[in-house]
């Protein structure tokens, strides 16, 4: 009956859940509210990644750095860090990482505008001849690349997405690409700064920069990288991170502004 004891220990190893061998990973992000941040619970994407591998017992640990400083951190497969977010398909490629199969949660760009100089475009090619602000690093989707590829639009590159929106304020820009969800959190102190400096308002175009676009988690090639995708993966199976991300964001009172 020896063998038997022995086989019912090796499968109780291996039906152990995830808490026995709990893990805490390491990531880098940076300040994109509502998404990620200096924010409660760290952003609605620190609060999914949070809940998908607590699920499985584990926790995470999370550094914010500017954009390409959190890039270059992350891709380190001798740092202490797993990986970054958030990350479009194009980022992750860029940098050479694995991308998440399971989005985390969705984006959607648009363009900021002065209110006195609203822009009106209906197909893409309405938007030739403009200055159009954009952050350091960032994927601005197919829209906007496909326009300054072609030479229609001027890219203006500012190093954060507050130095973006100062510069078509003050207009250095004709517009400027912008999350909506990140331009509802930022609206009210954009807002304030325009009262005191007394530069132009800034409004938001109603016509999206195409559909909601997924946001993902990149992994490097590190070994703990790789057992950290695959428990992302099974921790996302887990959890409605749907549901979780329109809680958050109508606790920060930003109904009615979700990028999914």
């Amino acid at each position: 009956m020896r063998w038997l004891r022995s086989l019912s220990v090796l499968l109780g190893a291996l039906l152990a859940p995830a808490s026995a061998h709990a893990e805490e990973w390491s990531f880098t992000t940076l300040e994109w509210p509502p998404f990620s941040g200096s924010l409660p619970q760290g952003g609605s994407m620190t609060s999914v990644l949070r809940a998908a591998f607590g699920a499985q017992g584990h926790t995470i640990r999370i550094t914010v750095l500017p954009w390409k400083r959190a890039v270059a951190a992350a891709m380190q497969v001798d740092g202490p860090h797993v990986g970054f977010f958030t990350a479009s398909a194009a980022e992750c490629a860029a940098a050479e990482g694995i991308l998440s199969e399971k989005p985390i949660g969705h984006f959607r760009y648009a363009l900021a505008q002065r209110q006195e100089l609203p822009i009106r475009w209906t197909v893409p090619s309405d938007l030739s001849g403009l200055s159009i602000g954009v952050v350091d690093g960032y994927d601005n989707g197919p829209i906007i690349n496909d326009l300054h590829q072609k030479g229609l639009v001027t890219l203006d590159v500012a190093p954060t997405d507050i130095a973006n929106l100062r510069k078509l304020r003050a207009g250095r820009t004709d517009a400027a690409v912008v999350e909506i969800s990140q331009f509802a959190y930022m609206r009210p102190g954009v807002d304030q700064a325009e009262i005191e400096s007394g530069m132009s308002a800034l409004t938001l175009n109603q016509r999206p920069l195409g559909p909601p676009q997924p946001l993902h988690v990149c992994f490097n090639s590190s070994q703990k990288a790789k057992l950290a995708h695959t428990s992302l993966i099974h921790g996302l199976g887990q959890i409605d991170s749907e549901s979780l991300v329109h809680r958050y964001m109508e606790q920060l009172k930003l109904e009615g502004a979700f990028s999914n």
